[in-house]
């Protein structure tokens, strides 16, 4: 639909963003329905840009995308990246926008912890919802939420092999509670909608799991990373690569990740990869 760059950042908004927004117009209507479209998709980009930001100061590549319900930040590393790095990804993106929406109701005058302030207006109202609620909402620890995937970490880090899986399965399972509540409790309805896209999300997002460890169990590291690449998966293939590669660091596997940062168009970070598997070549004839 459209593609720009800001900060540095790659930035594309689908179509989908763009009827979410008129969703949200044509529900709450009039003057709050054009604050509350307008203030999501500000705080959403402010969320996807504190996540790039991070994953940019770890050196890694970044760019932005934002569809319906969602905006995404994916980032490919130019090295192996350590839990706590991807922690402080994942967590930049509700602190951005949370921090964000803070200064803003107080240039307006409005106390962000105060419910009289906060209901001053529509504009405030919005700003409340879309800034900081929403930035709590999202570290509820459950994917594909960002809190999810900080606990997902803890997870794979206790049970590597296992962990995605059973972190999916933890958050299907939550999910589900929450669906089952939202319909017989008339005080949570509210939250319906919400519950059950994330229920629909993480069902698919399982299933792609599934055929993911299913490729894993079968061939070995290169090939498997060779599979993604061959299926047009560069990003997944990249960050998978990286992550395999300090387990099991090979030349063959940091050219791997060399070839699949060029097709996502990381050209430097492709380069020092490539130099990687050079020198371990050499190191190899040595």
């Amino acid at each position: 639909m459209g593609v720009f760059r800001l900060f540095g950042f790659r930035v594309e908004i689908r179509p989908g963003f763009l009827l979410f927004l008129v969703i949200v117009v044509l529900l709450y209507g009039g003057s709050q329905g054009l604050w509350a479209a307008g203030s999501i998709a500000v705080f959403t980009l402010i969320h996807e840009l504190g996540h790039a930001a991070a994953a940019r100061a770890t050196g890694s590549y970044a760019e932005i995308s934002l569809d319906f319900l969602a905006g995404y930040a994916s980032y490919v590393p130019r090295r192996p990246l350590t839990r706590w790095e991807r922690a402080g990804i994942a967590v930049a993106g509700a602190t951005a926008q949370f921090t964000a929406a803070v200064v803003v109701l107080l240039l307006l005058g409005a106390n962000p912890f105060s419910r009289a302030d906060i209901a001053l207006s529509d504009a405030t109202i919005s700003i409340w919802w879309a800034g900081i609620a929403l930035a709590v909402v999202n570290l509820i620890p459950i994917l594909p939420l960002d809190g999810g995937s900080i606990l997902g970490l803890l997870v794979e880090w206790l049970a590597p092999r296992r962990g995605r899986s059973a972190m999916l399965w933890f958050s299907v399972a939550v999910s589900s509670i929450g669906v089952a509540c939202a319909i017989v409790m008339p005080v949570l309805q509210g939250f319906l909608p919400f519950a059950a896209v994330l229920l629909v999300l993480q069902v698919q997002m399982l299933r792609a799991e599934r055929g993911i460890e299913g490729m894993r169990a079968r061939l070995t590291p290169l090939a498997f990373v060779a599979a993604l690449q061959d299926a047009g998966a560069h990003e997944a293939a990249a960050r998978e690569g990286a992550n395999l590669f300090r387990s099991s660091p090979s030349a063959e596997l940091a050219a791997r990740v060399s070839v699949s940062l060029s097709a996502t168009g990381d050209h430097d970070g492709a380069q020092a990869w490539m130099r990687l598997a050079e020198q371990m070549t050499l190191v190899r004839r040595d």
